[in-house]
C-alpha cells in the first residue's frame, strides 16, 4: 500500500514537471524562434535607420538643389588670384598694346594678342606661351584644339593643351579659320577672282582637299564651321540673283573621298527667314548645327551626315545684338521692344527647343554660355543666369575684366583681365 502511494506521488511529480518544463525538442525549437525573432528585430532596426538616412539625404540633396538652382548671390570670396604680368606671363603680354582677347580653352582660357598667345589653366598657371607677330589674329576653338590665324596674313598656328603642335603656311591671304576637335583646320582664303577653303593636318601639312568658289557664280563665303569630327563643313554664301543679294547654306562631307562629286550633301535657302543673311554658322556637335541670321535662327540635324535636314526655324523680329553657342545650347541677346528692360536674352537647346527667355537691364560687352551658366559682363561687373533663368550672380569687381567663365566647381567663377586672373566663390 505504501509502495503504491509512493509510486503515485512520483507519477504526479513527473506529470507536473512535464507540464512546467517542456521536453528538450520543444525547448530547442522555441530557442531557435527566439533567436530568429531577435535577428528580424535587428534587421528591421537597421533597415529603419538606413531608410531614415536615405530620406534625410534626399531631403538634404533637394534642399541643396533648390538652393543651387534658385538662390541668387551678390557677393563673392576670392579663392585665389594671380598677376598676369609676372615672370612667364610677362612675355605673353609684352608689347600687346590695347588688343587682348580671351577664349574658353580646355579647363581655362586661351589668351591671345597681336604678339603672342598663352594657355592659362583653371588654377591661373601659364601652361605654355607662343610668340608670333600678327596684324589681326583670328581664333577658332573646338574640343582640345585651337587654331590661331593671321587675318590677311599667311600663317596658322595649331595648338593643344601642350602648346603649338603645328604651323601652316598659306599662299593666299587668310580670311577665317575653323578647327575640328581632332585638330584638322579649314582656312578660308581668297584672290581677286575666287575664294578657296583649304584643309590642313594638325601638324600644319596641307591636305589634298579644297573648295573653290567663283565670286561671279558660286557666291562669296561669309562664314564656315567644321564639325568636331572634321568630316563635315558648313558654309554660308552670299550670291547675286537677278540683281538681289541672297543667301544659301551649303553642307559638305569629306568622308566620301576627296574626288567624290557628291561631297556637297545639302543646299538650303533660308526662304522661311525672309531671305535672311546668315553671317555666322556653327556646328554644335557632329549631329547638330545652327545658322545665325539677321532674321533669326535655323537649326539643322546632321545625324545622317550625307543628308542634313532643317529641323526648326526661329523668327526674331527684334534686332539681334549678340550670339553665343556651345555643344548643348544656343543663345541670342536682342533688343526688347516691350517693358522697361532694353534687352532680351533667349536660350535654346541644340535642337531649337526653347530653354528660357528673360529681359534684363545690364550694359554688357561680353556674352558667353559656359556649361549651364549664361554670362553677361563688362569691364567691372557681371550678371550670371542658370538654365532655369534664375539670376545666380549680380556683382561688381575691383579690377578690369576681359572675360568671365565658369569656375572649377559649382558656385565659382573664373574672372580674367588684362593683368589679373581670379577664381571667386559666390556667396
Amino acid at each position: 500500500m505504501g509502495s503504491t502511494s509512493s509510486m503515485s506521488r512520483e507519477n504526479k511529480k513527473k506529470q507536473l514537471k512535464r507540464r512546467i518544463v517542456p521536453s528538450g525538442g520543444s525547448y530547442e525549437e522555441d530557442g531557435r524562434k527566439a533567436v530568429h525573432n531577435a535577428r528580424l528585430r535587428a534587421v528591421r532596426k537597421r533597415l529603419l535607420i538606413v531608410l531614415i538616412l536615405v530620406i534625410l539625404s534626399v531631403i538634404t540633396a533637394l534642399a541643396l538643389y533648390q538652393y543651387d538652382r534658385y538662390h541668387s548671390f551678390t557677393e563673392y570670396q576670392v579663392i585665389w588670384e594671380k598677376s598676369l604680368l609676372s615672370e612667364a606671363q610677362e612675355s605673353a603680354v609684352k608689347g600687346e598694346g590695347s588688343f587682348c582677347e580671351y577664349r574658353d580653352f580646355e579647363d581655362g582660357v586661351l589668351k591671345y594678342t597681336k604678339d603672342g598667345a598663352s594657355y592659362i589653366d583653371s588654377q591661373g598657371r601659364v601652361v605654355w606661351v607662343l610668340s608670333y607677330e600678327m596684324k589681326s589674329p583670328v581664333v577658332s576653338v573646338n574640343g582640345d584644339y585651337a587654331a590661331i590665324g593671321d587675318q590677311q596674313g599667311n600663317r596658322i598656328y595649331i595648338c593643344d593643351k601642350t602648346g603649338c603642335i603645328g604651323q601652316a603656311a598659306t599662299l593666299l591671304p587668310i580670311l577665317q579659320v575653323s578647327v575640328s576637335a581632332h585638330g584638322v583646320v579649314a582656312a578660308l582664303q581668297e584672290d581677286a577672282n575666287a575664294s578657296y577653303i583649304y584643309y590642313y593636318e594638325r601638324d600644319g601639312r596641307a591636305m589634298e582637299i579644297w573648295i573653290k568658289s567663283l565670286l561671279s557664280g558660286d557666291g562669296y563665303p561669309v562664314a564656315m564651321s567644321l564639325s568636331p569630327g572634321g568630316t563635315q563643313l558648313l558654309t554660308s554664301y552670299m550670291y547675286l540673283d537677278q540683281g538681289m543679294i541672297k543667301c544659301k547654306i551649303v553642307f559638305y562631307n569629306f568622308s566620301l573621298g576627296k574626288n567624290d562629286p557628291n561631297r556637297v550633301v545639302g543646299i538650303f535657302f533660308p526662304a522661311d527667314l525672309a531671305d535672311a543673311m546668315a553671317g555666322s554658322v556653327h556646328f554644335l556637335d557632329d549631329s547638330h548645327a545652327v545658322i545665325f541670321t539677321d532674321k533669326g535662327l535655323q537649326f539643322f540635324s546632321t545625324r545622317v551626315e550625307t543628308s542634313p535636314e532643317s529641323v526648326k526655324q526661329v523668327l526674331i523680329e527684334e534686332n539681334i545684338r549678340s550670339i553665343s553657342s556651345t555643344q548643348e545650347y544656343v543663345g541670342v541677346v536682342t533688343d526688347n521692344m516691350e517693358g522697361e528692360n532694353p534687352y532680351s536674352l533667349k536660350i535654346y537647346k541644340n535642337d531649337g527647343t526653347p530653354v528660357f527667355n528673360k529681359t534684363f537691364n545690364f550694359q554688357y560687352t561680353g556674352f558667353d554660355i559656359d556649361g549651364d551658366l549664361v554670362l553677361l559682363y563688362n569691364e567691372s561687373a557681371c550678371v550670371a543666369y542658370n538654365m532655369t533663368g534664375t539670376e545666380k550672380f549680380n556683382g561688381t569687381f575691383d579690377f578690369t575684366v576681359s572675360k568671365v567663365s565658369a569656375g572649377r566647381y559649382p558656385g565659382t567663377l573664373l574672372v580674367t583681365g588684362p593683368q589679373m586672373i581670379k577664381e571667386i566663390k559666390l556667396r
